[in-house]
């Protein structure tokens, strides 16, 4: 196994570059002593990893340093899985799931757009300021959607009923054709 100033020296110059620029993760103390102390369970370890999954652009044409120099670049558009969940991180599939919920209701994360196992389609999700107003009456309650497709097996009345329904509006439509 390769030392870790050999896997170092097999690096090249840019990716030794993009790893240093690129391992700094800044948090305002604002975040940190408003609604992130209300956080339980692993929902602050997932909420870290949201934070490490955010690309930070610097924006053009500002003069002084203030913390509007920077903004998210990929807001909306982070990607974080159950299976990366699972497989990397250790968090099981409840406990993410939770997680999720949790820092939807503080106001730290929005749901974007709502994947689907089924299809592997990831969820994405955007970061979010609504926990600014947290614990205020501005504050804007956020939970998520509900599907209306119910996916899995269905008891055998139902199915049967609805077979005996699409058969009947089958033979009433091939009537009407025929005369």
């Amino acid at each position: 196994m390769a030392t870790k100033k050999q896997a170092e020296s097999l690096r090249s110059r840019d990716q030794r570059y993009k790893a240093k620029k690129y391992d700094k993760m800044y948090i305002s103390r604002r975040l940190v002593t408003s609604a992130f102390l209300k956080l339980s369970g692993a929902s602050p370890k997932v909420f870290m990893l949201f934070l490490t999954k955010r690309r930070m652009k610097k924006i053009e044409n500002r003069r002084g340093r203030n913390e509007q120099d920077y903004y998210i670049a990929n807001n909306g558009e982070i990607q974080f899985t159950y299976k990366e969940a699972i497989e990397k991180w250790g968090i099981t599939g409840p406990t993410f799931t939770k997680a999720i919920d949790q820092l939807m209701g503080v106001g730290l994360i929005d749901i974007t757009k709502a994947g689907s196992g089924l299809h592997r389609d990831a969820s994405r999700y955007a970061l979010s300021d609504r926990w600014k107003d947290y614990g205020t009456d501005e504050f804007i309650v956020k939970k998520r959607h509900k599907r209306a497709q119910h996916y899995g097996f269905q008891k055998a009345a139902k199915r049967i009923s609805q077979h005996k329904k699409t058969l009947v509006e089958r033979d009433s439509t091939s009537k009407e054709n025929f005369s």
